[in-house]
């Protein structure tokens, strides 16, 4: 049974699983079967009896993970897998606790604070500082700095930093509150099981004898208290093996140390390091870029990954070079139609980008070009409230319905409340008329006088939209109109105030700026016409309507994510957008370049057929129009390794030709059917 295994392995992957006692780094490449050798090994482990399924332990970043990890091997061994345990680092400090509630201080039956819940609370302790300065400050970025204070064991800021401070001020409140509540936050089911472990020895022996293996998944992920935790769990026998890549180390923005895995054979002298470089996802021409993009990190454990998938075809990536963003994403949609006639399903296809502000025009170009797509982690562009209000403004003004108008009735406030509404509902349903047509004769569904003055203000307002965005262009877009219309009518002081901090309600303002772009795409489409302006609206109203159908879930649909959210994951096309200094990398990493190159390479590692990677020379920033220059990873990738086109220029194939004619005689057909039909 175990040759029957070992023969599905290439040397090296091999090699990590036959190995037995002490510790072992396998240095995991993007694509080269690293979850096929955990599963491997934990199986050998446990049918070659070198030790009982219940002491293997395997530390994972997701439950997901975690269970494929042990239903993979029990479809190897059968029941006899149950015992082991498998799970995530808080998972595991959570059963510690559990156990052992009393040495932690903790009530028997101790709650977790989420983060949502975590935010609350150092929101709620905020309020009751004196400087009202510090009030407005960012809940997130504060338990960041918070929980860094509590790994190192700090009490005492080291700078006049504003955070400093109040990190100082609030971190005694914020621990003496959760021991009040009885409860643990995220850090505490780390940080507790590590002060148990150091304060009460025999527990550390208990566990210590209970393991006597350990394997972490993703240790490129792991932070200072994880690799503290692992390294007191095999303080006594070393029988630690770690799988990662430190090329795909992105998340040391949230506490992530790629030292871990870098200094790991200077832990462990007699650490037994395999690399795993044979890569079965990408072609050669991609990951000859890949390769090109990551090794100019100078600290790195050296791997070169090789192309060992079979591909009937070798398509060197592609570059796209556009005037502006709007270009580039209105192209993307073109070749996307592309990749369809090549045969490609639109779930084969991923577009990534470093930043979710990026995703709004591309949604709105894929919306106008009837392209379903998903979106993976973070909000939709189109599901975000203030493009949602502007959306729903339009919609009343050129045929209002129900729930459009009641979003905007009130939206921003002006003094039209429950008791106005109401009356308009009452009239509503006794003379059958629209909520709308009720607020036209308001004064005969008694509504008071400075209310309906508002409802008089809200319907001119809506009345002159149509005319605004439809006048001939003159010093201004239709786009930059429409966002003058929301300042004008209270709208933007609304979203400023909505928000605590400035960054925030600045980025959510953008959204309408992006909106009303994509409405200027629009009117350079179709022409500046109401019939142009009713398909935009029909177009953004669609989708949604479509997306909350059931039929419609499962369909295949282009994938929208993150750089971030698309690790682990692989696309036959992949599509990387913005790829410009100040975006990738982002302005705001500083001397963080390492991680920034990284992450590029994350991505183009996600493509398994073709990769197309594009940028533009203008970018629109603060409401102007500006130059960008490409990232330097593209000017660090030699020219020889892909095609360069300028403007989105693509040669015409003979596969493209004859399906665009096939397309043009069906259309032919079609029309000559429906004509002999009405003769």
């Amino acid at each position: 049974m175990i040759d029957n295994w070992l023969k599905q392995l290439n040397p090296e992957q091999r090699e990590a699983v036959l190995h037995n006692e002490g510790p072992q780094l396998i240095l995991a490449g993007a694509g080269s079967g690293k979850t096929t050798v955990l599963v491997t090994r934990t199986g050998r482990l446990i049918a070659e009896k070198k030790a009982k399924p219940e002491q293997i332990t395997v530390m994972t970043f997701t439950n997901k993970a975690a269970r494929e990890l042990k239903d993979r091997v029990a479809a190897k061994l059968g029941p006899s897998a149950k015992g082991i345990w498998a799970g995530t680092f808080h998972s595991f400090g959570l059963n510690v606790l559990r156990k052992y509630h009393k040495l932690a201080g903790l009530p028997k039956q101790f709650g977790i604070l989420d983060a949502t819940d975590a935010r609350a609370l150092v929101r709620e302790l905020g309020k009751d500082l004196h400087h009202s300065s510090k009030q407005g400050f960012d809940a997130e970025k504060l338990l960041s700095i918070m929980a860094s204070w509590r790994q190192e064991g700090r009490t005492k800021a080291k700078s006049e930093d504003e955070y400093e401070e109040l990190t100082q001020m609030l971190l005694p409140k914020y621990l003496k509150r959760l021991e009040l509540l009885g409860v643990a936050d995220f850090d505490g089911l780390l940080l507790k099981p590590l002060q148990i472990f150091s304060e009460h020895p025999h527990v550390r022996d208990e566990c210590n004898d209970q393991i006597k293996y350990l394997m972490v998944d993703e240790f490129q992920d792991t932070n200072l208290v994880q690799l503290r935790l692992v390294q007191r769990l095999v303080e006594d026998h070393h029988n630690i093996a770690v799988v990662g890549d430190d090329d795909q180390s992105i998340y040391g923005w949230r506490g992530a140390c790629v030292s871990n895995i870098l200094n790991f054979p200077r832990l462990y002298k007699d650490c037994h390091v395999v690399r795993l470089e044979r890569n079965y996802r990408s072609t050669p021409s991609i990951l000859k870029v890949a390769n090109e993009v990551i090794h100019k990190n100078s600290e790195r454990h050296a791997k070169i990954l090789k192309a060992e998938a079979a591909k009937e075809q070798d398509h060197k990536p592609e570059l796209f070079v556009y005037e502006t963003e709007e270009e580039e994403a209105d192209d993307v949609v073109q070749q996307i139609h592309h990749f369809v006639r090549e045969g490609y399903g639109y779930n084969d296809i991923a577009i990534l980008y470093r930043s979710n502000s990026q995703g709004g025009l591309i949604e709105g170009s894929l919306r106008h070009g009837q392209i379903p797509y998903a979106l993976t982690g973070g909000t939709a562009f189109f599901d975000r409230r203030e493009v949602r209000d502007v959306i729903a403004y339009i919609r009343c003004a050129l045929a209002p319905n129900e729930i459009a108008f009641r979003r905007i009735l009130n939206t921003p406030p002006r003094g039209i409340g429950e008791t106005t509404v109401k009356a308009l509902e009452e009239y509503s349903h006794s003379h059958s008329v629209s909520l709308f047509k009720s607020a036209k004769n308001w004064s005969q569904a008694g509504v008071n006088e400075k209310a309906g003055h508002s409802i008089d203000q809200l319907l001119e307002q809506l009345r002159q939209l149509p005319d605004l965005l439809l006048q001939p262009l003159a010093d201004k877009t239709s786009g930059q109109r429409l966002s003058e219309f929301f300042v004008n009518n209270g709208y933007y002081d609304f979203v400023s105030k909505g928000y605590k901090d400035t960054a925030t309600a600045q980025n959510r303002w953008q959204l309408v700026d992006i909106l009303g772009r994509i409405l200027d795409g629009f009117f350079t489409r179709g022409g500046r016409t109401l019939k142009t302006l009713k398909e935009f609206i029909d177009s953004m109203e669609l989708r949604d309507s479509m997306d909350e159908s059931p039929a419609e879930k499962d369909k295949p649909k282009v994938q929208m994510l993150t750089l971030h959210a698309c690790k682990g994951l692989e696309f036959p096309v992949v599509f990387i957008v913005g790829v410009e200094e100040d975006i990738l990398p982002h302005r705001t990493l500083g001397s963080d370049i390492s991680e920034e190159r990284r992450l590029f390479y994350v991505g183009v590692t996600r493509a398994q057929e073709r990769l197309v990677l594009s940028h533009a020379r203008q970018r629109k920033r603060f409401g102007k129009l500006r130059p960008v220059a490409p990232s330097r990873f593209l000017l660090e990738i030699p020219e020889e390794l892909y095609l360069a086109h300028e403007g989105g220029f693509r040669p015409v194939t003979e596969q493209d030709r004859q399906s665009m004619m096939a397309d043009l005689f069906k259309k032919l057909d079609s029309q000559i059917s429906n004509r002999n039909t009405t003769e």
